[in-house]
């Protein structure tokens, strides 16, 4: 019986690949100019590689969220980060071996924020027992709190537009009760008016100014 280990080919030469590459900076303009197709990716920090990531989507846009979400953080700067991708054939993109690819890197002692929380997306069910480990990437890199929310300007919101804006433009993940959508909202904040005494106030103060007017 004769097989082809497709994974392990590609593997060999994604390795390959990525070894001739020299990493760029993770900056919006650098980002930019990466093409809107799929492929796999490499991040490193101070030179180290901390993630190995794919996507089937666009790579430019997968990118762009972890720019954003590191923005956002505590003890990180993206002046330390460095990225590397591969453009890869949608007819491949579902057997871009991810999974290989970290388990190769772990076995050096890499890839440090794989499955640490790290993700650009809400990690969904059960999401405050799952993706939480103890010393993760979100104790790691807490959440700037005094980020300026420039965006939102000094006048009166409506409460559930003005939440629906704060979770949209923040760097980090937000979340509120709704009644099933956030187009819904829900009574608690969809007839109260908020007034924002100045433009760009910092996310933690803009809390606490929008929770003093909930029940």
């Amino acid at each position: 019986r004769f097989d082809i280990d497709i994974k392990a080919a590609l593997t060999s030469q994604l390795l390959e690949s990525f070894g001739q590459l020299t990493p760029a900076p993770l900056a919006e303009d650098e980002v930019s100019e990466v093409e809107d197709e799929p492929g796999v990716y490499k991040l490193f920090q101070e030179d180290v590689l901390v993630s190995v990531g794919k996507t089937d989507g666009a790579l430019r846009k997968r990118l762009g969220d972890h720019v954003e979400k590191i923005s956002g953080r505590n003890s990180i700067a993206l002046s330390e980060m460095t990225f590397a991708a591969l453009y890869v054939s949608p007819n491949w993109t579902a057997l871009a071996p991810e999974t290989t690819l970290i388990g190769h890197y772990r076995n050096e002692g890499l890839c440090e924020w794989n499955g640490n929380g790290f993700g650009p997306h809400d990690p969904g069910r059960n999401r405050e027992e799952t993706n939480k480990p103890p010393g993760g990437f979100d104790v790691m890199y807490p959440v700037k709190g005094d980020w300026a929310c420039d965006w939102i300007k000094a006048e009166r919101h409506s409460g559930s537009a003005l939440l629906r804006s704060f979770k949209s433009e923040l760097p980090y993940l937000f979340r509120y009760q709704t009644t099933g959508s956030l187009a819904a909202g829900h009574p608690d904040y969809n007839d109260v008016d908020v007034d924002v005494p100045q433009t760009g106030m910092a996310a933690v103060g803009l809390l606490a100014l929008i929770t003093q007017h909930l029940p």
